[in-house]
């Protein structure tokens, strides 16, 4: 078991790797009441505060760190593979958070992730091999996997959504993720590269609302056009009422996601980009 007195000083990196952990908090709760430990709902202060009164702080750490083999993102996977080997990663420009809880911008390992290493080696068990298809390098260069297109009125949903995909590792663009780099840019010419070249697919968020409001049909008419130029999946339709886009073919196949949650949502397209790259 981890020391207690290397716990101390980590305990609020602890948190942190509990909160972006992939999954909803319902859900950690869950994980955690299946191995018989209640704990609240409230917050993750709180719910580390649970996991230290019932296991102590070595045993809490622990209990982290086995969610977190349960529910790893295969892009932290990857870097702590790389890690375990004595190696500094090279990070991308954006990362799942719990990647950066795990290592600083140099990439190096915070002592979290020296801890999570150790914990591994001592119990014997491994990292094992990656469960997603490597991409071919050629398709490696597009700077995004999936670009998320979609009406202001839709945000609440598809912002948990490109969380969920951004926690699985994949490269997504959502204009919240990257409001700084937005900033002074001419946005009419910059989604124009995004929707028309630099995403290897476009998720496009069907509502009422998109097919009424003028920065999504921008958006469409690029990715339309990307689509009919390369003659291959690129536009991946998410259905949120019956409305109909000008141009889109009603066979076209699409994602029904009135009663799906974000993460299952994601899932689907997380495989899709990961299938095909």
């Amino acid at each position: 078991m981890l020391p207690a007195k290397d716990i101390v000083p980590i305990e609020d990196d602890l948190i942190s790797v509990l909160e972006h952990v992939p999954g909803t908090k319902a859900q950690k709760q869950q994980y955690f009441l299946t191995r018989g430990i209640r704990v609240p709902r409230t917050n993750y202060e709180a719910l580390w505060d649970a996991l230290t009164a019932r296991l102590h702080r070595s045993g809490a750490a622990s209990a982290v760190f086995e969610l977190l083999r349960a529910r790893m993102p295969s892009r932290l996977k990857e870097l702590l593979r790389e890690a375990a080997r004595g190696r500094a990663v090279n990070l991308r420009a954006v990362e799942p958070a719990v990647v950066i809880d795990f290592f600083f911008g140099n990439g190096n390992l915070r002592r979290v992730g020296e801890l999570f290493l150790e914990e591994m080696h001592s119990t014997g068990m491994n990292l094992g091999k990656l469960t997603t298809r490597q991409r071919p390098a050629n398709q490696g260069a597009k700077p995004y996997e999936i670009a998320l297109s979609f009406a202001g009125e839709d945000r609440a949903y598809v912002a948990e959504v490109a969380r969920e995909l951004r926690s699985m590792g994949a490269r997504v663009f959502y204009d919240e993720f990257v409001k700084v780099d937005l900033l002074g840019k001419d946005l009419a010419a910059h989604f124009a590269e995004i929707y028309g070249k630099k995403a290897n697919h476009c998720a496009m968020f069907i509502s009422q609302h998109y097919v009424r409001k003028a920065w999504p049909q921008f958006e469409r008419q690029h990715a339309q056009a990307r689509a009919l130029a390369e003659k291959r999946e690129y536009i991946l339709p998410i259905r949120l009422d019956d409305a109909e886009v000008p141009g889109l073919s009603p066979t076209i196949g699409y994602l029904d996601a009135r009663g799906l949650s974000p993460l299952a949502v994601a899932k689907t397209l997380y495989q899709k980009c990961r299938s095909q790259g």
